[in-house]
């Protein structure tokens, strides 16, 4: 595993108020300590790959959470964050960003 890797794990970590795991392979993702199932991956292009999501699916629902994706580019500190849409309208309601009206249209877009 790259320095640059574990930075990416560090950095996700700290910004969510949890903890990296390190390398303990497929049992545990990446991040502790938080309300999601987070998988932090490295990408040439930046840009999430099917083998990527499925296995933070996975991880989401051995662990019972929801999953966060997060992908970077090397030296990328813009990384990206994949959810579900549904886990997306979760976190908008609770900060307060969605009306009542895009509520209920959400709930049926979703």
């Amino acid at each position: 595993m790259s320095a640059a890797w574990k930075a990416l794990e560090r950095r996700v970590a700290t910004a969510l108020g949890g903890r990296r795991t390190g390398p303990a392979g497929s049992a545990v993702s990446d991040v502790v300590g938080v309300p999601w199932s987070v998988e932090c991956k490295r990408s040439k292009r930046g840009v999430p790959e099917g083998h990527m999501l499925e296995q933070a699916r996975s991880q989401g629902r051995r662990e019972g959470k929801p999953w966060l994706l997060i992908v970077a580019r090397h030296n990328d500190r813009a990384p990206i964050v994949v959810l579900e849409f549904s886990e997306f309208l979760d976190l908008a309601r609770a900060a307060g960003r969605l009306g009542a009206s895009a509520q209920e249209e959400g709930d049926h877009a979703a």
